[in-house]
Parts: C-alpha cells; structure tokens; sequence
C-alpha cells in the first residue's frame, strides 16, 4: 500500500511540475500596447497624407496564436503572415519589380484592417534545390497576421509609399526582434 501511495504521489508531482511551465510565445501587454499604438498613429498619418480613412488597429491574440501555428510548408498560406525579420535571400525571393519590400510593409497599411496578432517567435525557412536560388535557404522571424483579410487596392496615384509610410523595418525594430 506504501509503494502505491508513492507512485500516486510522484505522478501527482510529476504532473504539477509539467503543467505549470508555460512558455510565452507572443508579445507581452506592454509589447502589444506599443505596437498598436505605433502603428495606429501611423496609419493616421498616411491616411490623412492620402485622403483615406484607417481603421484603428486593436490587438488579437487569436490571430496572435494563428501567427505562431502558421505552416510555413503550406503554399496557400504563404501570404497570410507577414514576416518580420529576414534573412537576404528571403529578401530576394520576395523581391517584386513594381512593389517591391513595399509588399510587405503595405499589410500593415491596409485601410480595411481592424487587427493585428504576431509572435516575436515564429521561424520559418526553405532551401531551394533549384532554379536561380538552389542552395541558398530563405529564412524569416516573427510574423503578423491581420484581420479581417481583405485586399485593398490603392490607385496607383495614391499610394502609401508615395504618403510617408513607414517601412515594416520600423515595427521589427521596435519589437526587438
């Protein structure tokens, strides 16, 4: 009866000791508050350079969560995160002639978004094996989401890029990542 008492109890203490270890993936409040407001008080700014209304950003950490168990081996899911931080050669496989690292630093300038969720945490890579990138690996960290996902065409006379936004460089920098 003693033995199975102290199966009992080490089990009961084996459990108790893993499940109180958490491990914080996303921003802290303090983080959150910093972003959003950041970001908020520069989509104002380019909104008001170029005669359109943004919405106000809130944070969500459903979309935070969703940043984080995003697949980073799905195709169609590639461009529901923004990364943050990235490597040269994830800079060159994102490079677009017309738009450019603007791509990216537009998600966080969408008129029509309402959300924002990210985690500092967040890897992603890919080797390419052939094609002009063979042997070279892509990798970004930390990714955004944004909600609701919406596309929004900007008239090519008016852009964010042409009101002073800022590049999504400023975000990382200010995350600390």
């Amino acid at each position: 009866m003693r033995a199975v008492f102290s199966i009992v109890l080490i089990l009961l203490f084996a459990t108790t000791v893993s499940t109180g270890i958490r491990v914080k993936r996303g921003l802290s409040t303090d983080e959150q508050k910093k972003l959003v407001d950041t970001l908020n008080a520069d989509r104002q700014a380019v909104g008001e350079n170029m005669g359109i209304a943004f919405e106000k950003l809130i944070y969500s950490k459903g979309l935070e969560l969703k940043a984080e168990n995003f697949r980073c081996d799905l195709p169609d899911e590639r461009f529901e995160v923004v990364p943050l931080k990235m490597n040269q050669d994830m800079k060159e496989t994102v490079k677009s002639p017309t738009i450019g690292m603007y791509l990216f630093s537009r998600e966080f300038f969408n008129p029509n978004n309402t959300k924002i969720g990210c985690s500092k945490e967040k890897t992603c890579s890919i080797t390419f094996e052939d094609g002009p990138m063979a042997g070279k690996t892509a990798k970004f960290w930390g990714a955004c989401r944004f909600g609701p996902k919406s596309h929004y065409d900007f008239d090519d006379s008016n852009t964010p890029e042409g009101a002073g936004m800022p590049s999504y460089e400023k975000y990382v920098d200010l995350l600390g990542i």
